[in-house]
């Protein structure tokens, strides 16, 4: 979310410094220069401090020095570091004021195109020191309220950032539970390697933060559940703000040991640190399958440089041909049905009754049913699907990729290969349940389907492009960068109404190839 129009410079500067970076290899640059400030700090900093210098220096990605400014009610006059001499600054510090020509050296290192990291309850400091607020975006605690500017949150049903200036206190957190967090902008080079989703292990979900927010973008959210105490928003947490030439990474992440431990702390540090201090990335991306939406990943501070996908850089698509449909003879076809039974797959959301029957799944239709979903078990991410079709003249199907269930009614939602037969928008791409329609904006193709026969379907999801074959006909070939790049299949059987029916849809050699 950008609250300043940038100028056209700028932006082909951001977006030819991600396309660079992902092409490269941290291993060919010499380690970054930290310095990593702590010293008072209402989180145990002592227990934490190693945890993000082992981080940030494991696989020699980075040398850290630590500046441990002196404790509460010391004499701060002596505390003077000098920033010039590092790449970026990283803070684990909340606590008392700095001297004046201390914050002074700070500013002028930052707006001179400094690199500035600040961790977690670093955004509680310095509530009173203006600059420091301005790099920051956001803050919480220490007094701030509405003066200090607006809270900012995603919007699901509007599908974008507001800026509330209700009246109120900024900081909130809910009781420490494991929380998803969404990438909002995937085209940045920190969140351009990782995956659309994944899980935070438990953590401080701070919410009510209220700052300036200038020149600020907002790269990923999590929503504050109330059942835990949380705001019922959508909150930032991962975000980006420019102070005059300098760039600054914030992060809510890591209120103590266990949370440092989680991947997506630890990936989404080092990977904001090093744009930070060079505005690019390029470090490896890191999977789904290593930090997903199923499960909080955890590992050593000390290996995360052993998480990143060796030389699997986020855009690097070598072993994809996007200029041909996927090729059936290629090695590594895995069938998702046998052919006799329904093992592997689970019915979700309506009351549709699916059946083998000649090796072919079966789904009737169920009047009065919402649509129903017969789903994998298992997720996916980067993949090439095929399946073979034949649904009744009458009955639109789908077949959802990537999907997502919510926890109140088990409601499948996510994008959908749509299976209508002629004329219709069979092959096209649908959000299901999003409120966003279709994201297959153009349609000129209605006869694609072959009516009262089996149409073999193509499909690959590879990042967040997505390209559908019916037989040797192209259909779709869209950049959806909203949906999620992970999780499970689902075949559908559409809703209908009272009097109408029964339909049936059948589907049989349905085969994936998973995609690096």
């Amino acid at each position: 979310m950008k609250f300043r129009l940038c100028t056209l410079l700028a932006a082909f500067a951001v977006l030819t410094s991600s396309t660079v970076a992902v092409a490269q290899d941290s291993a060919d640059s010499k380690p970054l220069n930290v310095l990593l400030i702590d010293g008072q700090n209402n989180h145990k900093w002592k227990e934490t401090t190693p945890l993000i210098q082992a981080t940030l220096e494991s696989g020699d990605f980075a040398k850290v020095t630590v500046a441990t400014a002196p404790g509460k009610g010391e004499d701060k006059a002596g505390f003077a570091p000098k920033f010039a001499d590092y790449d970026v600054v990283v803070s684990n510090y909340n606590g008392e004021a700095w001297s004046s020509e201390t914050e002074k050296a700070f500013e002028a290192y930052v707006s001179a195109g400094g690199g500035f990291v600040t961790v977690h309850a670093a955004d509680n400091s310095f509530p009173n020191w203006n600059a420091y607020n301005r790099m920051i975006g956001l803050g919480g605690w220490g007094g701030r309220n509405e003066k200090d500017g607006p809270y900012v949150r995603w919007k699901e049903d509007q599908k974008k950032f507001t800026r509330d200036m209700s009246k109120g206190g900024g900081g909130q957190h809910g009781k420490r539970v494991p929380f998803m967090m969404v990438v909002r902008d995937a085209s940045h080079p920190i969140t351009a390697g990782l995956p659309k989703s994944f899980l935070q292990v438990a953590d401080e979900l701070y919410g009510k933060l209220r700052g300036p927010a200038e020149n600020m973008n907002v790269l990923a959210t999590a929503y504050s559940n109330p059942a835990t105490g949380g705001t019922g928003e959508h909150e930032p947490i991962l975000m980006t703000i420019e102070f005059g030439k300098g760039r600054v990474f914030h992060t809510t992440l890591g209120h103590d040991v266990p949370a440092m431990n989680g991947l997506a702390f630890q990936t989404s540090l080092r990977r904001g640190t090093q744009w930070a201090a060079t505005g690019e990335v390029t470090l490896p991306a890191v999977s789904a399958a290593k930090m997903g939406s199923d499960e909080a990943a955890t590992g050593d501070p000390a290996k995360a440089s052993e998480v990143e996908d060796n030389g699997q850089a986020a855009s690097s698509n070598s072993n994809v041909n996007f200029d041909a449909a996927p090729d059936l003879k290629a090695d590594g076809w895995k069938s998702l049905f046998d052919g006799k039974t329904l093992d592997g797959w689970n019915r979700k959301n309506g009351t549709a009754k699916y059946r083998v029957e000649n090796g072919t799944i079966v789904g009737t239709t169920s009047e009065g049913s919402p649509n129903s979903f017969l789903c994998s078990d298992e997720n996916y991410d980067n993949f090439e699907l095929t399946f073979e079709v034949n649904v009744d003249e009458g009955l639109n199907s789908g077949v959802q990729i990537r999907s997502q269930s919510r926890e109140k009614g088990g409601r499948v939602y996510g994008p959908q290969v749509e299976i209508e037969s002629a004329p219709g928008e069979a092959g096209y791409i649908y959000s299901e349940a999003t409120g966003r329609g279709w994201i297959t904006k153009e349609q000129p193709i209605k006869d694609a389907y072959k009516n009262g026969k089996f149409n073999r379907y193509l499909v690959r999801a590879h990042g967040n492009r997505i390209q559908v074959w019916i037989g040797d006909q192209k259909i779709s070939d869209i950049q959806d960068p909203e949906s999620s790049t992970d999780g499970f299949l689902g075949l559908q059987v559409h809703g209908i109404k009272a009097g109408t029916g029964p339909y049936e849809v059948s589907w049989r050699d349905i085969k994936i190839r998973n995609l690096n």
